[in-house]
């Protein structure tokens, strides 16, 4: 099977086809491209809490690497930037000992420091 985005542990090809015009802002016009996204990646997810954990971790980072990708359309990755509170909130949820504590942390401390280097970039 394409290991195309192998921080994801499910590679469903559908999935794949929608994290790939994410992450390369291939429909910058149709914003709702990642709402479909979130729906289909929690339709597949199970009850496992690690699975869920993971998922929602992968989906940050795609949404970050997708917002750190000054080549893109502004638009776009302000988008992704309004959206990538959505993994992180049920991240927060989903916390049950102090590793995953801290791992959140530095994943909010990550996206304050990208997001703060990126800002001049996204005003235009």
């Amino acid at each position: 099977m394409c290991q195309c985005f192998p921080q994801f542990e499910r590679q469903d090809p559908a999935i794949n086809v929608l994290r790939h015009k994410i992450r390369h802002a291939e429909e910058v016009d149709n914003p709702s491209l990642v709402l479909i996204w979130f729906s289909m990646e929690e339709a597949l997810m199970g009850a496992c809490k690690h699975a869920a954990w993971s998922l929602h971790v992968a989906e940050y980072r795609l949404l970050l690497d997708t917002l750190s990708d000054d080549m893109l359309a502004g638009h776009w990755r302000l988008w992704c930037l309004d959206n990538i509170y959505k993994p992180l909130s049920v991240l927060s949820r989903l916390v049950d000992c102090d590793a995953q504590k801290q791992e959140l942390e530095k994943l909010f401390y990550e996206l304050r420091v990208t997001s703060e280097f990126f800002k001049p970039g996204l005003a235009q």
